[in-house]
């Protein structure tokens, strides 16, 4: 009973040292309800802006940068999940992706002994999109290929790409960013792709990344950059996130957020410290 106790005491206080991270770094806490008009709250995002769409535009200055705590539903798995979310609201674009993924290596190198354990994924929804209208991909077939990505399906959406070229179909699998960047060239040998460099340097100088453009997120409001974040030994994600562009009651918000998933933090945790796993 003590050692369990305990163990509470740890998890609540690793918690609240996050949560202090957040209020340091100017952001500000939003309340939202875990469930409302008989349905279960599945994203803290659409529950932020719901909020703050019910205040006028002239009431809210940008950047606003927000987070919310509290479970969210998986319908998938029918059971809750403790969550903290972010969210950085703006126009910012690439100054504000930075700034999400520098706000995450502040929080890992808060985290006991686990850089070293930690593998970030990155893709990008926008970049995907682009190839496949360069690669003739009808916009039918392009909707079809995002679906079956988001929920996982990588055969399905293989299957529908398969005319790409070997370099395109790469694009799909794993891999470190030098690889990742000369399959891209191949491909889109006009762009530039220094943003995506700034990008990689900043998370690869804390935890080991691979680049995936398979990885879309699960929801449709993703527009451009995508990432989770894993731990080597917890079978799921502990933070995943992006940017994405929603319309809510006819307002148009635009930002970068994530989700931070509490469980499995607390198992990385107690693994490394080697305690007690009630």
């Amino acid at each position: 009973m003590e050692e369990w106790l305990n163990q509470n005491r740890r998890e609540y206080e690793l918690m609240m040292m996050i949560i202090n991270q957040f209020l340091e770094q100017g952001f500000f806490p939003v309340p939202t309800a875990p469930a409302e008009s008989g349905r279960y709250r599945e994203d803290h995002t659409q529950s932020i802006l719901e909020l703050l769409s019910s205040f006028p535009p002239s009431h809210i200055r940008f950047p606003l940068q927000v987070f919310s705590l509290g479970p969210v539903y998986d319908p998938g798995y029918g059971r809750w999940a403790e969550t903290i979310d972010v969210e950085i609201l703006g126009s910012g674009g690439s100054e504000h992706d930075i700034l999400a993924l520098e706000l995450i290596m502040r929080l890992i190198s808060t985290w006991p002994d686990l850089a070293s354990r930690t593998l970030m994924v990155m893709g990008n929804v926008g970049l995907l999109n682009q190839i496949l209208v360069t690669e003739s991909v009808p916009e039918l077939t392009a909707v079809q290929i995002l679906g079956y990505l988001r929920a996982g399906n990588l055969v399905a959406a293989e299957n529908l790409m398969a005319h790409l070229p070997p370099a395109g179909r790469r694009l799909l699998l794993s891999q470190p960013f030098p690889d990742f960047l000369n399959n891209l060239h191949k491909i889109l040998p006009q762009a530039d792709f220094e943003h995506l460099s700034h990008l990689d340097h900043v998370v690869h100088q804390h935890v080991e990344t691979r680049w995936d453009l398979s990885l879309t997120g699960n929801w449709r409001y993703y527009t451009d950059l995508v990432f989770s974040l894993y731990f080597k030994d917890v079978g799921q994600p502990v933070l995943n996130g992006g940017r994405f562009v929603q319309d809510i009651h006819g307002r148009s918000w635009q930002g970068i957020g994530f989700t931070l998933y509490l469980d499995p933090l607390y198992r990385a945790v107690r693994q490394e410290m080697g305690s007690f796993v009630p």
